[in-house]
């Protein structure tokens, strides 16, 4: 009987034991360093955005105070927007990355020695201020780089192995020193393009969820900075990878096409239009920009009539801008082409 009480006794101070640690399982909320968010990043990686957005809308749905979903959501539209040259998740993008930052704002004011929040809000930060620039708003970018590179370096500040964070970081470098090229005669005006590319390699090195991101932010800064050895080395890679994506397959074609590699350059841009065409995020009116880079290899190969009438064909188009903010870039490069035939 004396031993029958014991084990009731044992069994009743177990119970809440028990409860306490099954709901701090069922309440823990997913965050940036969990399996399921490394999962995403690698849908991200390989293409696979439906996937990544069902995962991330149920972080959502479940999870709606957790500032990670929404950031994660953000950034998946931002990158499709940028691998389709698709302008219509414009508002879907905003949207989730401000309400991010809000509420990974608020979770810092409460837990200000957790490194995630200002990640997020960083990070968040940084996307919006690219989406901002992008679409002309750039008092709104300078100010949301600003703020990306400080809630950056408070990361750092509290874990220095957060090595994500040189994604942000090394990008903002970069892009403020080329905006402000005019100005660096001016002694408090630095150049940090170099630094920015460290950075950024730094992120490839030793990240965890934006390594793939930092490659593809090194194809631009290569390409405009004319690095094209340096450029068709890291898309090599990357298209063993990923061998169907867009964004790769853009840079790759814009640099043989710069090194008059033309027939190679042709084949890269059948692939990239195969892969934009089959797409369920296709947009006609980003398709205008693989038009004008067959236009720029059929004038590069002598058959400036062609690539003329290409040409005038997108300048004639210029009302949509209006709806797709990626056939501004594609209307400029139109315009500068003809002046080189002129």
């Amino acid at each position: 009987m004396v031993r029958c009480l014991k084990s009731k006794t044992v069994i009743c101070l177990l119970i809440p034991v028990i409860i306490f640690f099954v709901n701090n399982r069922l309440s823990a909320e997913i965050s940036l360093r969990d399996s399921v968010t490394l999962q995403i990043a690698h849908d991200i990686w390989y293409d696979r955005y439906r996937s990544a957005i069902e995962k991330t809308e149920d972080i959502v749905e479940r999870e709606p105070d957790n500032p990670l979903g929404y950031f994660l959501l953000g950034t998946v539209y931002q990158t499709i927007s940028e691998e389709y040259r698709n302008d219509s998740f414009n508002e879907m993008i905003t949207v989730n990355l401000s309400k991010a930052i809000k509420l990974a704002k608020k979770r810092f004011e409460n837990d200000p020695h957790n490194p995630n929040w200002p990640f997020i809000c960083g990070a968040a930060y940084g996307y919006r201020a690219l989406h901002r620039a992008f679409h002309g708003s750039w008092w709104g970018a300078f100010q949301d780089g600003l703020r990306c590179s400080s809630n950056l370096k408070k990361t750092l500040k509290l874990d220095s192995t957060y090595y994500d964070c040189y994604l942000g970081l090394g990008a903002y470098h970069y892009h403020k020193t080329v905006k402000s090229k005019a100005f660096l005669w001016l002694p408090f005006v630095v150049d940090r393009k170099d630094q920015g590319i460290e950075e950024l390699r730094l992120c490839v090195d030793s990240g965890r969820l934006a390594t793939y991101n930092a490659r593809e932010s090194l194809l631009r800064i290569y390409f405009e900075e004319r690095r094209f050895d340096e450029l068709l080395l890291l898309a090599d890679s990357l298209e063993k990878l990923t061998p169907s994506n867009p964004y790769n397959l853009l840079f790759y074609v814009r640099t043989l096409t710069a090194l008059n590699r033309l027939d190679e350059a042709e084949d890269k841009l059948q692939k990239l239009k195969l892969v934009w065409n089959r797409s369920p995020y296709y947009d006609p009116i980003g398709m205008f920009e693989a038009e004008l880079i067959m236009a720029d290899i059929l004038y590069r190969d002598g058959d400036k009539e062609s690539a003329r009438g290409i040409v005038d064909k997108i300048i004639s188009e210029k009302e949509l801008v209006r709806n797709n903010a990626y056939f501004g870039e594609t209307l400029k490069g139109a315009r500068r082409l003809l002046r080189r035939m002129k």
